[in-house]
């Protein structure tokens, strides 16, 4: 496999050293459209106030289902890294069934159509588009709250107090990871429905993704015809069935074996049969073993947000670890070192 930097949805891969336009970005956002107000000692106003009596896994769960049956329509800013794209996005729940478009109104052209099984993805010819890691994780995801939930040995979950998002009043809560081997996630949900409306991901105190709505319209009708592709381009397809155990290693699923990865992390099937990938719900890794086009290069790695690409050579072999994922460096570092041959 020749190493590409896959990312998230609707964002394009960029690098970039110092001060970033994506720094005042982020500073304009929690001076401006955030505007959060955490209730000092002293200032306390009541639970009810704050959070209608509800408890940070209620609103978890009240936000599953917002996302789930809200019908609603805006334009959200995605930061990553250096880069931010600006997507609008609508959301439509009828007789059961999901549909969501998101279009990208800034970077590079892509659309995608969202079901309640199947994601269709249309971009340019010449972009890179992986649908293991570009599928929105975290918060986005629909077990969220249930995986948190279950695991209370690994986050800690607590209200923050409150925001203003998009015109709209917010709650807060932080979900801090209780080991370093993750992630942990500031999000702020609508006071009124529960809707996410802004999500960090972040790592160490260190914000290191955004989502935020710049306007919202929650509860309107939507015609049908907002939900049929527009762009022409390359198509790809990803199915959002439950998958399979796999057990191969690209191509050679009887030489290596991974032996350590994240508590809570599982290995499911790649739509594209290559590699294997690693799920815990909320953040998605990947592993290839594969020959090395450059033994000279020694191990590296970079981070894009949250993404970590790290390539590790296997001493005494032309081959080479590829550990891609939503993961702090030192977790994907340990992955790689835990990568070893099965003896038969």
């Amino acid at each position: 496999m020749k190493p590409i930097f896959q990312l998230p949805v609707m964002i394009a891969l960029g690098l970039s050293a110092g001060y970033s336009c994506a720094d005042q970005l982020q500073q304009s956002v929690e001076k401006g459209l955030s505007q959060e107000t955490i209730p000092q000692p002293n200032q306390t106003p009541s639970a009810n106030t704050l959070t209608q009596g509800l408890s940070a896994a209620q609103w978890l769960e009240k936000m599953d289902t917002a996302q789930r049956e809200l019908s609603y329509r805006g334009t959200f800013i995605y930061m990553r890294g250096a880069q931010f794209e600006t997507v609008e996005v609508a959301h439509q729940f009828v007789d059961g069934q999901q549909r969501r478009r998101l279009t990208s109104i800034s970077g590079p052209e892509r659309e995608i159509i969202h079901s309640d099984d199947e994601v269709i993805c249309r971009h340019l010819p010449d972009s890179v588009f992986d649908l293991d890691h570009d599928l929105p994780v975290g918060p986005f995801s629909s077990v969220f709250s249930k995986i948190l939930s279950s695991n209370h040995a690994m986050y800690q979950i607590t209200m923050r107090g409150t925001g203003r998002i998009a015109r709209r009043p917010a709650v807060k809560i932080r979900i801090t990871p209780q080991h370093e081997d993750r992630y942990g996630y500031q999000i702020w949900l609508d006071q009124e429905t529960g809707l996410l409306l802004r999500s960090d991901l972040v790592n160490r105190g260190r914000v290191l993704e955004l989502f935020q709505f710049a306007d919202i319209e929650v509860g309107q009708e939507l015609d049908a015809s907002i939900f049929v592709a527009t762009m022409n381009g390359e198509a790809q397809s990803h199915s959002l069935v439950q998958r399979t155990p796999r057990l191969a290693l690209s191509g050679k699923p009887k030489n290596w074996k991974v032996s350590w990865v994240p508590n809570g992390f599982k290995a499911v099937k790649p739509h594209n049969g290559s590699g294997m990938v690693f799920s815990d719900g909320i953040a998605n890794l990947s592993v290839f073993v594969e020959q090395s086009i450059n033994t000279s290069l020694g191990d590296m790695h970079t981070s894009v947000g949250g993404t970590v690409v790290l390539t590790r050579q296997i001493k005494g072999s032309s081959q080479q670890i590829t550990v891609v994922g939503e993961v702090p460096v030192s977790t994907a570092q340990k992955i790689a070192e835990s990568i070893e041959p099965v003896i038969y």
